[in-house]
C-alpha cells in the first residue's frame, strides 16, 4: 500500500471522527432530504448515524494495518 492511500484512509477517518463529535456536540445530525434533525427528533436515526460513523472509520483504519505488506 502506497503512502497516498495511508493518508487518504487516515484523512477520511479524522473526517468520520470530526464529524460524529460534532453531530454529538450539537445534538442532531443531517438527514437527506429533510435538513437537519435534532436527536430528540430521530433518536434510533441519530444513534444509528453515529454508530456507522464510528464504525466507518474503524474500518477504515484497520484497512491500513491489514493491507500493509
Amino acid at each position: 500500500m502506497n503512502i497516498i492511500a495511508i493518508i487518504i484512509y487516515l484523512l477520511v477517518s479524522i473526517f468520520l471522527i470530526l464529524y460524529a463529535g460534532y453531530c454529538i456536540s450539537n445534538g442532531g445530525f443531517h438527514m437527506k432530504g429533510r435538513g437537519w434533525k435534532t436527536k430528540y427528533e430521530y433518536p434510533k436515526t441519530f444513534k444509528f448515524t453515529i454508530g456507522m460513523l464510528y464504525f466507518l472509520a474503524i474500518v477504515n483504519i484497520l484497512m491500513i494495518f491489514i493491507n500493509m505488506k
